[in-house]
């Protein structure tokens, strides 16, 4: 992409500094000094580590005259606590080759691309860990240009989006009592009533995607809350794309629905196992001790849940979801839903104040609809029903700042103990479908008449909580819509009831 003429080769040695109790890290920064040709820079960086924008962080950069760190440093200084000097000791250094190349994809389009080789060493605990990856760093024109780059890299190399900087991967390398990745909840999304609905859109898709990408290591450690927080980051996507549906292309939106599509099928099936497991098998396990085969059902679960995380293994690692979340993060940061009619794009210029309404409307009219008669809809209506809360909460969510939190809160409060009852109704409903797949072997039969006893002794215990079902339900109609009594003016002081 670039002649040879344009690279250059540097050594870069940088030393990260924190106090013992970590209040840098604490409070999203990152201070390092960087020695490079005998010259030594000193850089403060913010949004460290799981801002909502993994593309951009804050950086201030201030030239020292030797190693040591200066908290009184001109730019960089200011961003750093008061009296934190004398507390700063080094936790981590990074030694890395770097090679660096200028391309210029388009005419009015300038990248630095930067491939890093080298590891991470901690200052205590002597562990390391490897460096190889390439930044790409825009620095004029579009920045889906990024995008078309890496996508043009994946077609020769075997590469994936590292959400971690080499900073947060040095504190996790340095902190031994951290038994490994943790999940990672959603963050709130920080919209102003007066961004307009594609600027809020685009922070929208950026959160969901960050929220996606920091639970990767959770899921490929095998921790059930990591594939749980990624399948909710893309059913948060989905849900966002599919309240602005009648403002995006349709082609658009079949596309994104087909790059997510099989990772939820995938991440579904490995998050369906583990309920099984830790919400309905273990509850119900004691009751049911004396059931001879119930060992047997766990140790059919347990081997299915094992194969179900390999395919989530092998999705994550696949370069179909590296492509994916290229595409869609291209999508999100150019705002590729900009080539529609004349009427869309006015829409999407409008404010998003204007539009959170009529959505939010919606999804509640959906939910009202489809809990009429309650006490005679099917198992698969009430399962619609389920998916019309859900979305209808995840919209809460991604506009919720918006609103005012209190009026946001007590609604979402019954939304929740709404979700939970239809949730637990629909484990049990799925655990219908995999029992099946679990009763095979020697004792098949055995297996299969524990796993019935199972599933009758959570049918008792929704039968029995139906009347509280249907008084959750009453109670959640009869709230009034927050979103229409009171707007907000969102302040740097506080929150202004409008």
């Amino acid at each position: 992409m670039a002649p040879a003429s344009a690279s250059s080769h540097s050594r870069l040695i940088s030393t990260y500094y924190d106090t013992p109790d970590l209040a840098l890290k604490r409070q999203g920064l990152t201070l390092r000094v960087r020695e490079q040709e005998g010259r030594f820079i000193q850089t403060v960086k913010t949004g460290e580590p799981s801002g909502t924008d993994i593309l951009t962080r804050g950086e201030w950069e201030d030239e020292l005259a030797e190693s040591c760190p200066d908290p009184h440093a001109m730019q960089s200084g200011e961003h750093l606590p008061d009296g934190i000097a004398a507390d700063l000791q080094p936790l981590f250094a990074t030694d890395v080759t770097r090679t660096r190349f200028a391309i210029e994809p388009a005419p009015t389009t300038r990248i630095e691309a930067a491939i890093d080789q080298g590891e991470i060493r901690a200052a205590g605990s002597g562990g390391t860990e490897p460096i190889s990856e390439i930044e790409l760093e825009l620095k004029s024109g579009d920045s889906a240009a990024l995008y078309d780059v890496a996508l043009q890299l994946l077609d020769v190399a075997s590469l994936r989006i590292e959400p971690r900087s080499k900073a947060e991967r040095g504190y996790r390398l340095g902190d031994e009592g951290e038994a490994g990745p943790v999940s990672v909840h959603a963050a709130p999304v920080g919209l102003e009533p007066t961004m307009t609905v594609e600027a809020a859109l685009q922070e929208i898709g950026r959160a969901c995607l960050a929220h996606l990408l920091h639970n990767e290591a959770a899921a490929l450690a095998k921790d059930p809350e990591g594939v749980h927080q990624m399948r909710v980051a893309v059913r948060r996507i989905r849900s966002a794309i599919s309240a602005f549906k009648k403002l995006l292309p349709a082609e658009d939106r079949r596309r994104v629905s087909g790059e997510l599509e099989w990772l939820v099928d995938i991440l579904g099936r490995a998050r369906n196992l583990d309920v099984f497991a830790t919400e309905l098998l273990l509850p119900a396990r004691a009751a049911l001790s004396h059931e001879a085969a119930i060992d047997d059902l766990a140790a059919a679960l347990d081997k299915e849940r094992d194969a179900a995380y390999e395919q989530v293994e092998r999705a994550i690692s696949s370069e179909r979801y590296a492509a994916g979340m290229l595409r869609l993060s291209r999508w999100f940061e150019a705002r590729g839903w900009r080539d529609g009619p004349a009427k869309r794009s006015a829409l999407l210029t409008s404010p998003i104040r204007e539009l959170a309404p009529r959505l939010l409307d919606r999804r509640w009219r959906d939910v009202r609809k489809r809990s009429k008669r309650f006490r005679r809809l099917t198992a698969p209506q009430r399962h619609k029903l389920r998916i019309a809360a859900k979305k209808l909460r995840y919209t809460m969510e991604l506009l919720g700042s918006l609103f005012d939190q209190d009026d946001l809160q007590e609604f979402m409060t019954r939304l929740k103990r709404l979700q939970d009852d239809l949730g637990y109704a629909n484990d049990v409903r799925v655990a219908h479908d995999i029992l099946p797949e679990l009763c095979a072997g020697a004792r098949r039969g055995a297996v299969a008449r524990a796993g019935a006893r199972l599933l009758e002794w959570h049918e008792q215990a929704l039968a029995r909580a139906e009347r509280k079902l249907s008084k959750r339900l009453n109670q959640l109609n009869r709230a009034a819509p927050f979103w229409h009594e009171r707007g907000t003016a969102t302040a740097r002081s506080g929150r202004v009831r409008t």
